[in-house]
């Protein structure tokens, strides 16, 4: 895998600002995020459930999430129970993450580099996450990486999530970019990142350091594909020659 692939028939044209999501992508949480979901299921339905059955909801916020992990498994109740469900879930699932976090949660190689790098050459650089404010700062704290972004924008700020482009578009109204869209290059690890990208109207760049099979990113058209954390860096070294 090259550090940048261009799927889309576009050149890498002017880059106003880069988008990243956190989890998978900025912060490898992946074993986090799994062994809280697998806790979760243990503690309230008594079995844990297959790893491959657990993509579906990753990187959407928690409720959705275990809506689509429990619809897939054909394991949501279809009368009222289901959000009393859903919600014991949730809660199992923070209490064991909020725990757990700072023991499972690891830098991933290259972030950091990338990111001094973005602000050197002052390209704006914003946050686009469906974790909560609290989760997200402890682990953007834990990591050295609270300082880099002009707009963060965390699961509380929009009443619609990823894959609805709300959050994005919230993050570029607050950078002044809103009628730059074409411009702007929204870096995420899941399938739901590059979704909520095409829908935003701005490019999308899948970044294959995360736990997302690249088949299933290939799949959804993204406009780059980025080997490493320091594609980002490629696509705007490209630019500029």
């Amino acid at each position: 895998m090259r550090e940048v692939e261009i799927l889309a028939s576009q050149a890498i044209g002017t880059i106003a600002a880069v988008l990243f999501d956190l989890d998978g992508t900025l912060i490898d949480t992946t074993a986090l995020i799994f062994e809280s979901y697998q806790h979760a299921l243990r503690t309230e339905l008594g079995t844990a459930f297959d790893p491959g059955a657990l993509y579906v909801g990753y990187g959407q916020p928690l409720p959705a999430s275990f809506r689509a992990i429990l619809g897939g498994r054909g394991a949501l109740p279809a009368d009222g129970s289901a959000d009393l469900l859903v919600d014991r879930l949730v809660r199992t699932y923070r209490a064991f993450n909020v725990e757990q976090h700072d023991r499972l949660a690891r830098p991933f190689p290259g972030v950091r580099e990338m990111l001094e790098s973005l602000r050197a050459r002052n390209v704006p650089v914003g946050l686009v996450t469906s974790k909560t404010r609290e989760m997200a700062l402890r682990g953007l704290d834990l990591m050295g990486l609270g300082g880099y972004f002009a707009v963060r924008v965390f699961m509380e700020d929009s009443t619609r999530h990823k894959p609805n482009p709300e959050p994005l578009w919230l993050a570029l109204d607050r950078l002044g970019l809103r009628e730059r869209l074409p411009e702007v290059v929204y870096v995420g690890d899941s399938i739901h990142d590059v979704a909520a990208g095409h829908a935003a109207g701005v490019r999308t760049a899948a970044a294959l350091w995360g736990p997302f099979p690249e088949s299933s990113l290939r799949e959804l058209n993204p406009t780059y594909l980025l080997g490493t954390p320091l594609g980002v860096l490629g696509l705007l070294d490209r630019q500029a020659s």
